[in-house]
């Protein structure tokens, strides 16, 4: 009587054993399945072990690797070491040529108002204003290249 209530409970158990670990390596494969079909050339951020991130445009990837094209070059990562993949994100360059536009004014402002202080043409401000404004907004612009961390497609 016991041991038909011990093998049933030890059959239970093993029974809901094998089917968490099932349907946890089924979560793992759609999870890397989303990054096997992402479409050539989409912009990705991968974490990896030991390493940099890599970030750069999707080429390929199966069961055991993931090739991403860095700078003109393929790079080819082991799946094991991929702890995470992102969507490659641009920063806006709206917003940075804005912010570079303020700074850039701020800056003018600051250098004309200085050499009004100092005896010049109080003038000089608004120029220094007139000035940095464009000037600013064009470095912004122009220094708002790379790629940022978007959403997460993939983690381990």
């Amino acid at each position: 009587m016991y041991l038909k209530l011990y093998l049933s409970a030890f059959l239970l158990v093993f029974v809901c054993l094998g089917a968490s670990t099932a349907t946890h390596a089924q979560t793992i494969d759609e999870k890397w399945n989303k990054v096997v079909s992402l479409a050539y050339g989409t912009r990705i951020f991968v974490e990896t072990d030991g390493r940099k991130p890599l970030k750069g445009k999707f080429v390929k990837a199966d069961d055991r690797d993931l090739t991403v094209k860095v700078n003109a070059r393929e790079v080819a990562v082991s799946r094991d070491s991929v702890s995470a993949v992102y969507f490659g994100k641009r920063p806006s360059k709206v917003k940075r040529g804005l912010i570079g536009a303020l700074a850039g004014a701020g800056a003018g402002v600051l250098i004309g108002g200085i050499a009004a202080a100092a005896g010049a043409d109080p003038l000089i401000a608004a120029g220094g204003f007139l000035y940095g404004l464009p000037a600013g907004a064009v470095i912004g612009v122009a220094t708002s290249g790379g790629m940022k961390q978007g959403s997460l497609i993939y983690a381990r």
